[in-house]
């Protein structure tokens, strides 16, 4: 028996990369056939349309990121705050690697996607949401390390700003300094707010 799962997610790994360099939009049908090995026909087993495949791709981008990116971090640091740099110094490398500086994902798709179909938007505010959520919890958990006039939300409000237009300056320059400058604006945003100079990390 096929197993249904592994075969949908096998799909989504393959077209993945082709998407995030160059938009779901420019993407045509026949390409994702192509990239993904599969005929039409089974292509359309596990995705009614193209717009499927594009909320498909944002759920599992997320996923990758919750697993990748904030789970581990729980791993390696105890304190909330080094959570929080641990979280940003994995962001940029994975801007390092394939596609080489291609921006955010999520990000590029707002670009590309939420003035087609509010479905996009609605989909991809709630995600964001989460992930500015999930650099809310780390400031609050780790709030006695912050000046008292510090709001966690705000900050993680602003920390996601800066992220999203460091990774998309990055994208457009193909420059790994911009890049890196522009993930050391959040993490001076952090540093600002810290009561003390943070340890240094191992």
């Amino acid at each position: 028996m096929v197993n249904l799962k592994r075969t949908r997610e096998d799909i989504l790994e393959s077209v993945i990369d082709t998407v995030h360099r160059h938009g779901l939009t420019a993407t045509g049908l026949s390409k994702l056939f192509h990239l993904s090995g599969a005929s039409s026909g089974s292509f359309y087993n596990y995705f009614s349309s193209k717009q499927e495949l594009g909320h498909a791709l944002i759920d599992f981008e997320w996923e990758k990121l919750k697993t990748n990116v904030l789970e581990p971090s729980q791993e390696h640091y105890e304190s909330p705050i080094d959570q929080l740099f641990w979280i940003l110094d994995v962001l940029e490398q994975k801007q390092h690697k394939e596609p080489f500086c291609g921006g955010c994902l999520l990000g590029n798709l707002i670009v590309d996607l939420v003035e087609q179909d509010p479905s996009f938007r609605q989909h991809l505010a709630q995600v964001f949401s989460q992930w500015e959520g999930a650099i809310a919890d780390r400031l609050k958990q780790g709030q006695a390390q912050l000046t008292a006039d510090t709001n966690p939300d705000i900050l993680a409000g602003q920390i996601m700003t800066v992220l999203e237009g460091a990774m998309l300056m990055g994208k457009l320059h193909q420059d790994t300094a911009r890049l890196h400058q522009g993930f050391d604006v959040a993490r001076r945003l952090v540093t600002l707010a810290l009561q003390e100079p943070p340890t240094e990390r191992r």
